[in-house]
This record gives C-alpha cells, structure tokens and sequence, in this order.
C-alpha cells in the first residue's frame, strides 16, 4: 500500500481514538482541545486547494484554519493550571511557520504539506496524555476523599 494511502487512515484512527478518549475522560481543555483540533482537521480538508496546487503557494485558507486552531489553544492555555496546552500552543505555532514553506523556492510542495500535516501527529498524542494525566489526578482525587 502507498504511504499516501496509509497516512489519512492512521490519522483518523489517531485522531478519532484521542477525541473519544479526551470526551470520556477528560476535563474542559481536553474536550475543547479535541473538539477544536476535529473541527480544523475536517475543516482543513474542506478548505484546501485541490490537490494539483495543494501548497504550490501559501494556502492561506488553511493557514486561518490553524490560526484560529492556535488561538483557540492559546485561550485554553491562559486558562489552563495544567502544562499541556503549551505544549500543544508550541506545536501548532510550528505548524503554522510550516506554511511558509511555500514562499522557499526550493522546497517542494510535498515538503510544504508535509511540514505542516507531520504535526498534527504529535499534536493529537500530547493531547492523549493530557488526558490521562487529567484523568490519573481525577481517580486520585476521589480515592483520597473516601
């Protein structure tokens, strides 16, 4: 099977195994996190070019996507006692200088797709662990209070 073929579909089991888990177990952030990063992973798709000029040039439709993606994460954070959202703020700020790439004569447009898409992986898995952590001090909570 072709990576191209490979990739969206471990994606989507990524990001739909994260999101259920952050809607069962997690607190506010978690589920606003995963509620946002499904939005802008659907919208994404939606918004793209097609995929003959799919990052030939700055998508900047792409680009407002993860902007408000990055704002939304930022909110969570300033919010937020935990340090995850920063973590997820730090890897989002990457992906949207990511976007850039367009504008390097060298880099190809796989590249340019690619730097941007690859953090989305690590995006979702720091997501999962928030959620565990959140759900760990949840369960030690209610043990100490019986």
């Amino acid at each position: 099977m072709d990576f191209t073929v490979i990739r969206p579909m471990l994606y989507g089991v990524l990001m739909w195994a994260v999101a259920i888990y952050a809607f069962r177990r997690g607190g506010w952030e978690e589920r606003l996190a995963a509620a946002g990063t499904l939005l802008v992973s659907y919208l994404t798709v939606l918004v793209g070019s097609p995929s003959e000029n799919y990052f030939r040039q700055v998508e900047s439709a792409v680009a407002a996507v993860d902007i408000c993606l990055f704002l939304l994460i930022s909110l969570i954070a300033l919010r937020s006692r935990k340090f995850w959202p920063l973590w997820l703020g730090a890897i989002q700020g990457v992906s949207l200088i990511g976007h850039l790439a367009p504008l390097l004569p060298q880099i190809s447009p796989f590249a340019s797709s690619s730097a941007v898409a690859l953090w989305s992986y690590p995006l979702w898995i720091v997501l999962a662990f928030g959620v565990r952590q959140h759900d760990r001090t949840r369960l030690n909570t209610l043990s100490a209070q019986r």
